[in-house]
């Protein structure tokens, strides 16, 4: 699709601003528009007369221990002061085909247009301004630094650059960190100019850091005086292409608006903050305006770190889960000296929160945390590595990329295994797990009593370890498997899926649905600890035992919480993956995604940012296609009555899949095979005569295929796509 038509698809999903942000700075999410290429990020805010960009950068930290002193920082920012436009109307479009804001500000008799991008392929910020009014009007640019918090600053001028340098570097900082924004008003010898009608004025910056590039001012500096409107046509050239093939990777029309607009706008965000990957985002992507983001902005390990990555795998965007493995193989030295330090196993232990390059912001010197946890913040949990490791099965099963999987997911895999063989305790015949915490362990509190600690520590196989206990050791015998690996280590890892513990379940308001343990907490009145068994870890899907799928549903049902502090990413997926009524999933996403979001499309609940970005995608990828059990169910949970179509959707064996579903049938499906693995379909035509056919290039050919237990199955090539039609269609 060429950009003009990526720019008439996605019109309808912009997001509209008719205020100025009231949210903007935050210590969370923002509610201003935002831009970013993955690396750098800018939100604006402010009323007409005085536009503020802040930017940021997800490699922007302050690396100092104890908690919450580590985390992301704001680097600084630009002022545009057009004092002309003081009582002016207020608009603004954040454009997702090409991620530019648009804003508009109009006064009795002038208007002013500012368009605001970062280049997609390099730090670049650019502003162009343009007057539609009949006189010159005055314009300010003042460009500033954050300062505080341990940080020293600077500032000065090459020609007409103005440049801003802020730096953590202090001895007690694990490592030092230094950023700067060099910025020029092109074709003004000062920061004060005359904006005339009609006439394009740009503002350019250039943004690195000491993680970039060692000369990073001089860097950007002459980054920045490089910068001419021709620079400018060619960096917005190669940002609308890459634009344009991101939006051409996968799409989805489902006959509703809003849904469809915050599917798109959640991988939206995703693009703008998950690029770097040396450095992936934290809770609140990169977009930080404060120096104290909520829960030091960190990686969360118990589930808010992993939950922003879910969307994208299935919708064919695996470019943007690169950067999410990066911290974790940094920290696994930390994690095997915990380990074998505080519980004497083999393997890694993770504490809840962790930072990059091997940062362990997440130790403590509470009294309780320093008793309990030996200063860290484990909070009780010991099953953060297992669900650090969901996110490499899913790209795993999705692209069977074999490199990934044997520099990156197996050996990682392997260390998680390694810790569970020796902390699972066997006993009558069966796996437990003792003194693992379903729910965090507040050591940063000193108004328990010992009695009340101890009793927290003490749950017994809790629900979510215990199925991501069964993924993992699965993942590790399909991969060893396939990279003929550690076959001697195969029967004890068969031996622990087999022989792990059931499910714990219990009665609860007339139905029997699952316990957070079998031992300690029953239940949780404010979270989806229940359902997480499901969506992420994948315990249960739609071929499980009936009375599991039953159980899995009644706990939806009584659970009734479609809207959540902590649960946006998990509650949605994990109903369509058990085949919940599609239309209350429909009904309560969108309802939620209307009364939880802000105009920039972020969706926010207390709990977190970024991590409801897969909450929509994963959720509709899930009731479109369905295929962790590694056959392709087209439609599986979705009306039947109501139209739908997909294009490119990700399905476990590395296919693309194609189908659309009209007037209650689906009329086709197109699947290209990247591995050249055995394709495997649930008949979408049980009634009906199939004819598959190998489509390379201009040569079609019929393929064998057989149907066993509803199921087609058909050998692939890699490379090849095939289409599969009722015998009385054409392809």
């Amino acid at each position: 699709m060429k950009p003009a038509d990526w720019k008439e698809k996605m019109a309808k999903y912009n997001g509209v601003f008719k205020e100025p942000p009231r949210n903007v700075p935050s210590n969370k999410v923002v509610d201003g528009p935002i831009i970013g290429n993955g690396d750098v990020g800018v939100v604006i805010s402010g009323l007409p007369e005085r536009q503020r960009l802040w930017i940021s950068k997800v490699d922007f930290w302050k690396a100092k221990r104890i908690w919450p002193n580590g985390s992301p920082c704001l680097l600084g920012g630009i002022d545009i002061q057009i004092p002309a436009l003081k009582e002016a109307s207020y608009g603004a479009e954040q454009h997702l085909h090409d991620a530019k804001v648009v804003s508009t500000f109009r006064g009795d008799s002038l208007a002013v247009t500012m368009t605001s991008w970062v280049a997609a392929e390099e730090n670049a910020v650019i502003v162009e301004l343009l007057s539609e009014s009949q006189e010159d009007i005055s314009v300010k640019v003042d460009l500033w630094v954050q300062s505080g918090h341990e940080s020293e600053t600077d500032s000065g001028q090459d020609g007409d650059v103005d440049w801003v340098l802020r730096k953590f570097t202090g001895s007690d900082l694990d490592w030092p960190t230094e950023g700067t924004v060099a910025m020029r008003c092109l074709g003004n010898s000062s920061n004060s100019f005359e904006l005339q009608p009609g006439k394009k004025t740009y503002i350019v910056a250039y943004v690195l850091t000491n993680h970039n590039v060692k000369d990073y001012v001089r860097e950007s500096i002459e980054k920045a005086k490089l910068i001419d409107e021709s620079r400018i046509d060619s960096l917005y050239a190669d940002h609308e292409n890459w634009w344009s093939q991101f939006w051409a990777k996968s799409s989805i029309e489902i006959g509703d608006e809003v849904l469809e607009k915050f599917w798109y706008g959640s991988h939206y965000i995703m693009a703008c903050c998950s690029r770097n990957k040396a450095f992936p985002p934290g809770l609140f992507g990169s977009w930080i305006t404060t120096d104290t983001p909520a829960w030091g902005g960190d990686y969360h390990l118990n589930y808010n770190y992993q939950a922003p990555w879910w969307g994208v795998y299935s919708s064919n965007h695996i470019e943007l889960s690169e950067p999410y493995d990066t911290p974790l193989l940094q920290y696994m030295s930390n994690g095997r000296k915990y380990a074998e330090q505080y519980l004497e196993c083999s393997g890694i232990y993770y504490d809840v929160g962790i930072g990059p390059k091997g940062f362990p912001n997440a130790l403590s010197i509470t009294n309780a945390s320093l008793t309990y946890e030996h200063g860290h913040l484990f909070l009780g949990q010991k099953s953060n590595a297992a669900l650090t490791a969901v996110n490499m099965l899913m790209r795993y099963y999705y692209t069977y990329d074999m490199q990934y999987a044997s520099q990156v997911a197996y050996p990682y895999l392997i260390e998680v295994a390694n810790f569970w063989e020796d902390y699972l305790t066997f006993e009558g015949n069966r796996y437990v797990i003792y003194r693992d915490a379903i729910h965090e362990v507040p050591t940063w509190e000193a108004s328990h009593s010992n009695d009340e600690w101890l009793k927290e520590f003490e749950d017994m196989n809790p629900l979510l370890s215990l199925g991501l206990i069964r993924s993992v050791f699965k993942g590790l015998l399909d991969m060893s498997k396939e990279l003929s690996l550690n076959s001697e280590r195969r029967e004890k890892w068969l031996h622990i899926l087999e022989h792990i513990s059931d499910l714990p379940t219990y009665e609860r308001d007339g139905k029997t649905i699952f316990r957070l343990t079998e031992q300690g907490r029953d239940w949780w009145p404010d979270n989806t600890l229940a359902i997480q068994h499901i969506w992420p870890a994948g315990a249960i899907g739609l071929d499980s035992d009936p009375k599991l799928l039953e159980i899995a549903q009644n706990t939806i049902t009584v659970l009734n919480r479609w809207t959540d502090y902590n649960g946006f990413p998990t509650i949605f997926t994990a109903a369509a993956r058990v085949g919940y009524d599609p239309e209350i999933i429909l009904r309560e996403l969108r309802r939620q995604c209307l009364e939880h979001s802000f105009p920039n499309l972020f969706i926010f609940f207390g709990g977190g940012g970024i991590e409801c970005c897969s909450g929509v995608p994963s959720a509709i990828n899930e009731m479109l296609m369905q295929s962790h059990e590694h056959v392709i169910r087209l439609f599986p949970v979705w009306p039947q009555e109501k139209a739908a179509h997909f294009t490119n959707l990700r399905a476990v064996g590395a296919f693309i899949v194609s189908s659309e579903l009209s007037n209650e049938m689906v009329s086709y499906v197109d699947i290209i095979s990247e591995a050249g693995r055995t394709c495997r379909v649930f008949n979408p035509w049980p009634d009906e005569v199939i004819c598959i056919k190998e489509i390379d290039g201009d040569q079609q050919k019929k393929i064998d295929w057989k149907l066993f237990e509803n199921i087609i199955s058909f050998n692939t090539e890699a490379g090849k796509r095939y289409t599969l039609r009722r015998k009385t269609q054409s392809v």
